[in-house]
């Protein structure tokens, strides 16, 4: 995933005094990597804006503070002071008179919910500052009320949303699982049709309100109209927004974070920043208490490892006192037993360290990749490739050598491009990508079509597999090569695929059937395992000791007879006929040039003249040819 932050919203939580491009370069060497710094003017004054890409697995750093975090732990490696400040938070007095408000959970969709209910909002705008760190992130502000769970989401990394209180009906959600075809709005007017199984928020009268975790609905939303607010974060089922995600096809920010197990214990520090805000930004008033369903509180996870694995998984030894450094600053509780040691995970690290090489990734990391040794690697070689990927590039090979280029393309094609059975996928991308290819040709052709400025002749080919349905199981995969031949004449685009058939050491020609497309292009497509079969070691043939004859035979050939069946005629007349070649077409008019030769002594003209013989009378009487 990728975040932008401003510098100056960062150092609202990071205090040092190194500037952006050393922030930048040394949190890359240990952390997340900075992808670009740019520079920004807001307000008149110069800032700084990271463009910063995160592992999906540290969804912990994926924020202002995940940032911060992982920057007051880095920066000291190099010797530059770096304190992490503290979250500004409000704790509310408990209200004379709370507003109700229920939610009925399932544990097994949403493992804590956490709500607050406020109203008086007096600033409906946001000011100035948090539309800039907003704009900055990518982030439209909409309202002051809307914008603080933006606000908080890219600041503490914990997506939150706002409900109308006066739209939910009896003040109660019900949390339950959808069921396939149910509908709903989102706050943007787009429809969708839920598969079923997704998480859903419904009210008392059966309403959606919303599909947490990834959007808000219609009914539901704030406008200028809200009185009160319900200022709402939910913990959800990693799994489940994620098939929901992606089976509609809605890809924010929230179902980015909320897919990848974001830490429970930040709920309730989100809902008392939002509180922060709405003071600070709406000097709004609190209605309620503050709801916490949580059933099952996370429970700490330990990790036991040993001083001598982490010094064999790093080449080097690292004294304890230094790992202990180390892994405190990152939040984890290391303790130790003599050599063993056994690691405390923090809450927002559960759901990423859970084994020994896990810590070891944090120890290298904070201690620097760049500080290990560099020890040139060893070990077995590699076992030969299997005799079919050897069959396979020799193919590639051959067809290179006579000029064609291998080309690649997606094995998924749109619903235009398939004819007869094939699969379609479940949840494709888009329309373009819907069903997994039982052919190569379609492809073939959209990779020509790339090409067609080009004047000069050109042959693409490509070995990949298709997939064929079955009744039951699996579904078939067939290795197929298949070519296509622009502004090609057939005579050439057969000549080169005959020489590679015979190259293979495959007799016959006519396993590979070329088929013309338009004027001068030509494609073929063959199962790369019925080649295999076919195939064989060309045996060894002598050097001639006697002279050849060599002539030109022209025949007339009727419509439709195939210059390949005339010349395996020719070659199997005699023994003696040891080569033959199409020199030349004209009209109907095909003219062979034929190599009479003995290994065992020269032919004279009586002889050459028998078997010239016996071609024309096979070729006339096989073919109803004639002589010209």
């Amino acid at each position: 995933m990728n975040i932008q932050i401003l510098d100056s919203w960062l150092r609202d939580y990071l205090n040092t005094k190194a500037n952006s491009q050393k922030i930048a370069k040394y949190i890359s060497l240990c952390g997340p990597t900075f992808d670009r710094v740019r520079p920004i003017k807001i307000g008149g004054k110069r800032d700084w804006v990271y463009d910063i890409e995160i592992t999906s697995n540290r969804v912990d750093a994926m924020s202002v503070y995940g940032i911060a975090r992982e920057a007051s732990v880095i920066l000291p490696q190099f010797r530059i002071n770096a304190n992490l400040q503290k979250i500004k938070i409000s704790i509310p007095p408990k209200p004379k008179k709370s507003l109700p408000f229920k939610v009925i959970a399932n544990k097994k969709l949403v493992y804590r919910t956490t709500a607050v209910i406020v109203g008086d909002i007096k600033n409906w705008e946001s000011p100035d500052w948090v539309k800039d760190r907003l704009n900055a992130a990518g982030v439209r502000s909409l309202n002051s009320v809307v914008d603080i769970t933006n606000y908080v989401m890219i600041e503490l990394g914990q997506p939150m949303h706002v409900f109308d209180y006066n739209k939910i009906r009896n003040a109660t959600i019900i949390i339950r699982e959808s069921r396939r075809g149910e509908k709903i709005t989102s706050f943007d007017d787009k429809t969708y049709s839920l598969p079923g199984g997704d998480i859903i928020f419904k009210s008392t009268d059966n309403k959606i309100i919303d599909l947490p975790g990834i959007i808000g609905t219609k009914n539901s939303v704030v406008d200028k109209n809200t009185k009160r607010f319900i200022f709402f974060v939910d913990n959800n089922n990693a799994a489940k927004i994620r098939k929901t995600s992606m089976s509609l096809g809605i890809r924010t920010v929230a179902a980015t974070l909320n897919e990848k197990n974001v830490d429970p214990e930040l709920g309730m520090t989100a809902i008392l920043r939002a509180l922060y805000l709405v003071k600070k930004i709406c000097q709004g008033q609190i209605l309620s208490k503050i709801y916490d369903n949580y059933p099952d509180p996370i429970k700490s996870k330990t990790v036991q490892t040993t001083h001598e694995f982490i010094s064999n998984r790093l080449g080097i030894e690292i004294s304890k006192i230094q790992t202990t450094k180390i892994l405190d600053s990152l939040g984890f509780k290391p303790s130790w037993s003599g050599e063993n040691l056994s690691v405390t995970v923090p809450s927002f690290r559960n759901f990423d360290v859970a084994i020994p090489e896990d810590i070891v990734e944090e120890i290298a990391r904070i201690y620097g990749y760049h500080n290990l040794p560099s020890i040139l690697l060893s070990g077995e070689l590699p076992e030969n490739y299997s005799g079919s990927f050897k069959f396979e590039e020799k193919i590639k090979n051959l067809l290179v050598n006579y000029g064609g280029i291998e080309v690649y393309t997606s094995s998924l094609v749109s619903k235009e491009k398939i004819k007869g059975k094939a699969l379609k996928l479940k949840n494709p991308l888009g329309s373009d990508s819907e069903y997994l290819r039982n052919s190569l040709k379609h492809s073939l052709i959209d990779a020509a079509k790339q090409n067609k400025g080009e004047v000069k002749p050109f042959h693409l080919f490509e070995i990949a597999n298709v997939y064929l349905p079955l009744k039951k199981g699996l579904p078939e995969e067939k290795m197929i090569l298949a070519g296509i031949f622009v502004n090609f004449s057939f005579r050439k685009a057969k000549g080169i695929i005959e020489s590679a058939i015979s190259d293979l050491g495959i007799k016959s020609t006519k396993l590979v059937k070329i088929r013309k497309m338009s004027n001068n292009n030509y494609y073929y497509e063959v199962e790369v395992n019925a080649l295999r079969k076919l195939s064989g070691i060309n045996s060894y043939v002598p050097l001639a000791k006697y002279p050849a004859q060599v002539e030109d035979i022209s025949f007339v050939l009727p419509d439709k007879t195939e210059s390949g069946d005339v010349y395996e005629k020719i070659k199997s007349v005699d023994s003696n006929v040891r080569k033959v070649e199409l020199a030349k077409i004209y009209n109907n008019s095909y003219t062979f040039r034929i190599w009479y030769q003995s290994p065992i002594k020269t032919l004279n003209n009586q002889e050459v003249e028998k078997i010239r013989n016996k071609v024309t009378k096979a070729v006339e009487s096989t073919f109803g040819a004639k002589v010209k």
